[in-house]
């Protein structure tokens, strides 16, 4: 799995406003990850309603500003990534450093998605571990910016 595969420019997302709750994170999230339009048989609230369980298992909040949620989802036939980028200071992801999150990289799978997903995770999480990343992605001024920079 690649992650320019599973990525549009219309499912990232550069916010000026606050954020601050979870939930509402989440809720944008869902929201993009059904443009430019929506798999068959799938809705923003069948997405927010799984990112939701499994955050309530874990944080998916990695820590150093940065959240991976991701959840399998009935009714894909294809990974699909979203991206949004908050601003400062950012929000409580009960991350295990304390830290608020501003990076949110969301993925959903196929049910029957073994593997690749946790590998894109892995690439994800090592590339985003670099500071220099972080900060340029923080700083793009555009979704085409942050695809180019996270692609």
């Amino acid at each position: 799995m690649n992650l320019a595969d599973t990525l549009d420019p219309a499912r990232i997302a550069l916010v000026d406003h606050p954020v601050v709750a979870r939930q509402d994170i989440l809720r944008l999230v869902a929201d993009l990850l059904c443009s430019p339009e929506p798999p068959p048989s799938l809705d923003a609230d069948v997405i927010l309603d799984a990112l939701m369980q499994r955050e309530a298992l874990a944080s998916t909040a990695v820590g150093e500003g940065v959240a991976f949620p991701h959840a399998k989802l009935d009714g894909l036939t294809a990974a699909r990534t979203a991206v949004v980028i908050l601003p400062a200071p950012g929000a409580d992801m009960a991350a295990a450093d304390g830290r608020p999150t501003r990076i949110v990289v969301a993925l959903v799978v196929p049910p029957d998605s073994v593997g690749g997903h946790l590998k894109l995770l892995q690439v994800l999480s090592r590339k985003l571990r670099d500071e220099g990343a972080r900060r340029a992605l923080l700083a793009a001024p555009d979704p085409p910016s942050v695809l180019g920079l996270i692609g």
